[in-house]
């Protein structure tokens, strides 16, 4: 007699990372994704309409669940930040996070993993981070990672296996910020802002989504993580990468942070900030990362353009 399958929810699942995660699931477990259009079952997925403004869900489609993966947020870069953008960004973080801890207080998971940012450690300059590192004082996007980390904390006292994801850039052919900073190298521009002094740190989507599996599967100790990868490197250092794996021939330049501010304002730090952020904590766990190097994960998505 065949085993009943564990299920997992995924808020954001049909989002750049839940894209690429779902597949690693479903042929192991019942895998449902929370949207916010009507949608049926497909290609092995099952899909639970809910609204979160209005705070309303199927609830008679909501398993039993074993696990509960909460990607769910509006895009940081989509639109310029007035205050109404990112109170917008802020809500669809803090009070999506919030709704789910109530739909889940009666019957909660045995897992709960959130996702956050490494934007919660601000603008570092060269400091070495771990997940042990405080949030900056100051910034949007300290505080929206903050409130975010806040609200998936509301799930701490109830599930067995408690875990926040700070994720990094995440490099994928399929959005982020690759293909943005790719298309002018590949047009022989390549354009690196400020004095490229920043430290970027990064990981390979796949190794992000192995992390996630990981938690899942071998249950290591509840805590914050970095999803980073173990060697960041610095802005110029990162441009450079991807010259010399797309267009070699490519002339690297400078762009002036003043001409930044006067076409993205605030938003400027997202590409200004340093964060020199280390997995320490998922590495002494087990955890090992296939794509550590820049330029090996940059010559895997060139030559795989569907990841």
């Amino acid at each position: 007699m065949a085993t009943e399958r564990q299920h997992i929810v995924i808020t954001g699942g049909t989002g750049l990372v839940g894209s690429r995660l779902v597949p690693l699931l479903k042929d192991k477990y019942e895998v449902h994704i929370l949207t916010r259009s009507k949608r049926t079952k497909a290609d092995g997925v099952n899909y639970i309409q809910w609204d979160i403004n209005a705070e309303t869900i199927e609830v008679e489609k909501l398993p039993n669940t074993y696990a509960v993966i909460n990607l769910v947020g509006a895009g940081i870069a989509d639109k310029r930040w007035s205050p109404k953008r990112k109170q917008e960004i802020i809500d669809s973080r803090v009070k999506a996070t919030q709704f789910l801890r109530n739909i889940y207080s009666m019957n909660p998971p045995t897992i709960y993993i959130g996702a956050s940012a490494i934007g919660y450690y601000g603008n570092r300059g060269d400091e070495v981070l771990t997940a042990d590192s405080p949030p900056a004082s100051e910034g949007f996007l300290s505080e929206c990672c903050t409130l975010w980390e806040a609200a998936s904390h509301e799930f701490e006292s109830m599930v067995d296996h408690h875990y926040i994801a700070r994720i990094g850039i995440v490099l994928s052919n399929n959005g982020g910020a690759l293909p943005k900073m790719a298309l002018p190298v590949k047009l022989g521009a390549a354009g690196y802002f400020g004095n490229g002094k920043a430290y970027y740190s990064w990981i390979h989507i796949d190794d992000l989504c192995q992390m996630i599996t990981y938690l899942i599967t071998k249950t290591p100790e509840s805590r914050v993580y970095n999803g980073v990868s173990p060697q960041p490197i610095r802005l110029k250092g990162l441009v450079r990468t991807i010259k010399e794996v797309h267009r070699p021939w490519a002339l690297l330049m400078p762009i002036p942070a003043f001409f930044l501010r006067l076409v993205m304002g605030e938003m400027t730090t997202m590409l200004t900030n340093s964060d020199r952020v280390y997995p320490k904590h998922i590495e002494a766990s087990g955890f090992r990362f296939r794509y550590n190097g820049l330029q090996e994960a940059l010559q895997h998505l060139k030559d795989n353009p569907e990841v």
